[in-house]
């Protein structure tokens, strides 16, 4: 199982821009990376983390998107 999603992936995933993303970690309790960027990589997030906030804000539906973590894993 993977255990990080990047920032790049979340973009694509949700259709959004970065500024968006920074702005759902402050307003929206999305989960904080746990390993930040440095110079041009990416921050990863966890995807349990992730799945969990997908969830519970109803991300889920709403985008019609799959589960990071299906419930088999």
């Amino acid at each position: 199982m993977t255990l990080y999603i990047s920032t790049s992936e979340l973009l694509k995933r949700y259709g959004i821009t970065k500024g968006t993303l920074i702005s759902w970690r402050n307003k929206k309790n999305f989960p904080k990376p746990v390993i930040k960027a440095h110079g041009c990589s990416s921050s990863r997030y966890g995807i349990k983390a992730v799945d969990t906030w997908e969830r519970d804000s109803g991300l889920l539906e709403s985008l019609e998107i799959q589960p990071l973590i299906s419930p088999n894993s």
